[in-house]
């Protein structure tokens, strides 16, 4: 296996709960280039101790991912210590606060220090938001700067918002009033419900497939979702993402996920149909790099030509060479690239 195919195997392994196998030929160096890329070097760490001593990275290399681990037990800690902060905070003024992504969908995985984070996202009500800054100064928070929005307690950064990111018009309907029916609470502090959760995490995800800097840990929490709540409702939540235009998007992360780390869940598009594999491939490449979703591999830049017809012709066959690639491209890519393009920013 390559250092990519082998960085994902030993997720999948650490989410399944397996012995990783290991080999003497594996790229150490790339394994921990796309860890230290994707926040992940914990996970592996606690994947290499697995490994036997002949498989396993040497030297300052196995220290690197060592080093990576104590960091993420220490910042695990210190999260944990400013959220409990930030929620008694917020409790004693009487303020709503609803927490989402990774800050709390870590508790799904086994082991929560491992699903690294780092700013965590609170949604407040509007009409609260006044008064829960005054209950943040008081209790110790720091204001950065002349945000507003944004504070620190012991270097942890709080993101404050008063609504749920939206990718468009139809799922601001859902995201714009998070303390409805969306989610569930237990007296002041508040849950998305799993299935708007995994909306929720689909669309941010997508969001990112647009822009570029989506990364391994989004899908990972799509597993851990689906794997935490094997009862979520597939059918309702297909019509989720119907009602918001993002099934297709939907559909292929979850088929990544899938195929990725074996996610126990039954599907309705799989990358194994024919002529699915160039999605794979895009969508694989994208999430691996941190790059947006691309239609196309880059293309060597054409060389320079003393004669105009000879770079007309060579422009002209590019043009066709494109329009060969749209022709064979698969009616669920088709689909992915349109949901994406149709995201607009949403006042």
């Amino acid at each position: 296996m390559g250092a990519r195919e082998y960085f994902i195997y030993l997720i999948s392994c650490l989410l399944n709960g397996e012995k990783p196998q290991g080999s003497e030929r594996t790229d150490w160096q790339g394994v921990y280039s796309l860890a230290e890329a994707h926040d992940a070097a914990a996970a592996i760490a606690c994947m290499i101790e697995e490994l036997p001593q002949g498989s396993r990275p040497q030297g300052s290399l196995l220290a690197s991912f060592e080093s990576g681990l104590k960091r993420a037990n220490r910042a695990y800690e210190r999260q944990s210590a400013a959220m409990t902060r930030l929620i008694e905070t917020l409790t004693l003024a009487g303020a709503d606060h609803l927490i989402v992504k990774g800050a709390v969908l870590r508790y799904l995985y086994k082991m929560p220090q491992l699903r690294t984070g780092r700013d965590i996202d609170v949604i407040l009500r509007p009409s609260q938001l006044e008064a829960a800054q005054s209950a943040f100064l008081a209790a110790g928070f720091e204001q950065d700067g002349e945000d507003e929005c944004r504070y620190s307690y012991d270097f942890q950064i709080f993101d404050i918002h008063t609504e749920l990111e939206s990718i468009n018009v139809q799922s601001k309907i859902y995201y714009s009033t998070p303390f409805d029916d969306i989610s569930e609470n237990s007296g002041c502090t508040y849950k998305l419900k799993p299935i708007y959760h995994l909306l929720y995490v689909i669309t941010h995800t997508a969001c990112h497939l647009k822009k570029g800097g989506c990364g391994v840990r989004m899908i990972m929490d799509i597993d851990a979702i689906l794997r935490y709540y094997p009862d979520i409702d597939m059918a309702a939540f297909s019509a989720l993402c119907d009602n918001i235009r993002i099934r297709a998007t939907a559909q292929a992360l979850i088929a990544l996920s899938k195929k990725w780390f074996h996610t126990p869940v039954a599907v309705d598009y799989s990358f194994e149909d024919y002529g699915e594999r160039e999605l794979y491939d895009a969508l694989s490449s994208a999430v691996l790099s941190c790059a947006a979703l691309r239609s196309d591999a880059p293309r060597k830049k054409e060389e320079k030509s003393r004669f105009g017809v000879a770079r007309l012709v060579k422009r002209i066959g590019s043009r066709g060479k494109k329009q060969e690639r749209e022709e064979r491209r698969s009616p669920q890519f088709t689909a992915v690239l349109e949901e994406l393009e149709e995201q607009q920013e949403t006042p």
